[in-house]
């Protein structure tokens, strides 16, 4: 039974598995063991006598395959274990709507099938923990499994081979339990993030995903009348990753920006498959269509989450939980909001578990960001979600309450502008470019490498502009100067001079093979691109 052809990681499993809609039965076999081995290790730390898990996919060709496969083996393992499995199949929904559904429910567990913005012929698996979390390093309720976790299971689908007596009865998805776990989603949404607008036009681009029977109703709850289009369930009307940049010139969301500008709407939102990742555009007073990189997302949201605490009148610390790849731009957003933030190495589990930490300090954590790819965990939830970064888009471009605190905070004497090019303008200039590159064998001595050349390159060619640097890695929830006893983390040398900061920061990509990912932030452009450069250079 082959599985080399699946990556495997913290973060999730995915292959290239064809379009479907059938898969081959190596990969039918894989799915039914990993899921096997998860019900075996939730159950075995946290014996019950009835175990409910929560399936959903997105609408990928072989979306069924994979979900039946995995429906098999947790009926299985629950077999094996004398469980009763009340599998609570919700079909097609969003990643934030299934693990919104894992607490509603109280629920073991839950399992989403799904390759997020991988392209159509890609498929793969996600796992939530239940709503007892355990184990050495707990997960939050509902979130993906903690690194140790998922590590643990990954090791345990590669070594066993559990193989089915007898073909399980799964039942189909129920229809009921979607539509309750939808409403419910969209509830929360509603009660946390209504904007306080009035008239506002916006238009999403759901792209065929998993967004595109609940963006319209996720919308009207907060108060506008979206313009959906590409909203046929399953069909694609372009790329899936909605970051894509064509070989021609073009982007994937030219097509949204002219339909933003035609409807003269505030601006756009892309989803990408499992709508876990919103993606936006906008047009500004000059008609000129403008792309936000993902590092000015997550300023937008750090910054509209500050806000609103600040209007709510909690009197708690706030925390912002940003991953070491985001831009020094957050940490100014939030220093002059008088927020404390944490950092983290890149990873959404490392981002919500952090958050979950601060939390049980008595502190405020009202936004994680991983402004590398623009991700965003809004207070209240345990994963990125497409339709939060939409609605706090909506606050940034018409709450004028809430952009006036942005503005008197940010540049009190600036007067603010409308929609989002005019919030954008009072967000610090500071700049970030990233890059990949095939990554080095041995990432233990490539780190050497980089701690022996960097200040070489420090003293020859940056210190003429920066003052310091300090080196520092970062690994789960640890950021600080001592390397760790790790197969992989991240490096980073932050530089600084009186008034200004940057860093350079180096990864191996953990979801794909062989690559590095390099990211360098600075005040200004040119700064940025010269770290950038250096860290090309390292690596060469």
């Amino acid at each position: 039974m082959a599985s080399s052809h699946w990556l495997q990681s913290y973060s999730g499993v995915r292959a290239v598995v064809g379009e479907g809609p059938g898969v081959t039965k190596d990969d039918q076999a894989f799915a039914f063991r990993h899921a096997y081995c998860y019900a075996l290790s939730r159950l075995q730390a946290n014996p019950a006598g009835r175990a409910q898990i929560v399936l959903a996919r997105d609408p990928r060709p072989t979306g069924p395959a994979l979900a039946a496969a995995q429906a098999q083996g947790l009926a299985s393992a629950c077999r094996d274990l004398g469980v009763i499995l009340e599998l609570i199949d919700l079909g097609i929904v969003s990643t934030p709507v299934w693990q919104h559904s894992v607490r509603m429910f109280q629920a073991h567990g839950g399992v989403m099938i799904t390759a997020s913005h991988n392209p159509i012929d890609n498929n793969g698996w996600k796992y939530a923990t239940g709503i007892e979390s355990f184990g050495g390093d707990p997960a939050p309720p509902g979130a993906l499994l903690s690194a140790s976790d998922m590590a643990s299971l990954i090791r345990a689908a590669n070594a066993f081979r559990p193989v089915p007596t007898s073909r399980e009865s799964i039942a189909e998805p129920d229809a009921a339990a979607r539509e309750r776990a939808i409403a419910e989603y969209v509830r929360f949404v509603a009660d946390t993030y209504h904007a306080r607008v009035e008239g506002a036009r916006i238009v999403i681009d759901t792209n065929g995903g998993a967004a595109s029977r609940i963006a319209d109703r996720v919308f009207r709850s907060i108060g506008v009348d979206p313009v959906i289009i590409n909203h046929d369930e399953g069909v694609t009307a372009h790329e899936i990753d909605v970051e894509v940049a064509r070989a021609d010139g073009t982007h994937v969301l030219d097509g949204l920006a002219e339909r933003v500008r035609a409807e003269g709407a505030l601006f756009g939102l892309a989803y990408d498959f499992d709508a876990d990742r919103g993606n936006l555009t906008y047009v500004d007073a000059s008609g000129a269509a403008h792309i936000p990189s993902p590092q000015t997302a997550a300023a937008i949201n750090t910054a509209i989450a500050l806000a609103m605490h600040r209007r709510s009148g909690d009197t708690r610390q706030a925390v912002v939980v940003a991953s070491d790849a985001t831009s020094c731009r957050v940490h100014q957003i939030a220093a002059a909001f008088g927020a404390q933030v944490v950092e983290v190495e890149t990873g959404e589990i490392n981002v919500v578990t952090a958050m979950r930490d601060q939390e049980l300090r008595g502190r405020r954590t009202v936004v994680g960001v991983e402004g590398a790819n623009g991700g965003t965990v809004f207070a209240g939830t345990t994963c990125r979600d497409g339709s939060l970064v939409g609605a706090g888009a909506l606050l940034a471009a018409a709450d004028t309450e809430l952009r006036a605190i942005i503005s008197d905070t940010l540049a009190p004497s600036h007067v603010i502008t409308a929609g989002l090019s005019g919030l954008i303008e009072v967000l610090p200039p500071q700049r970030s470019f990233v890059d990949s590159l095939t990554a080095p064998a041995d990432w233990a001595a490539t780190v050497t490498t980089l701690d022996e050349v960097f200040p070489q390159f420090f003293a020859g060619e940056l210190s003429g502009e920066w003052a310091r640097f300090e080196i520092v890695y970062s690994y789960t929830r640890y950021v600080g100067p001592v390397k760790p006893m790790a197969s992989g983390y991240g490096w980073k040398a932050r530089v600084s001079r009186p008034g200004a900061e940057g860093f350079l920061w180096l990864r191996g990509s953990k979801t794909e093979a062989r690559v590095v990912r390099i990211v360098g932030d600075g005040p200004d452009e040119a700064s940025a691109r010269t770290l950038l450069a250096i860290g090309r250079r390292l690596l060469g």
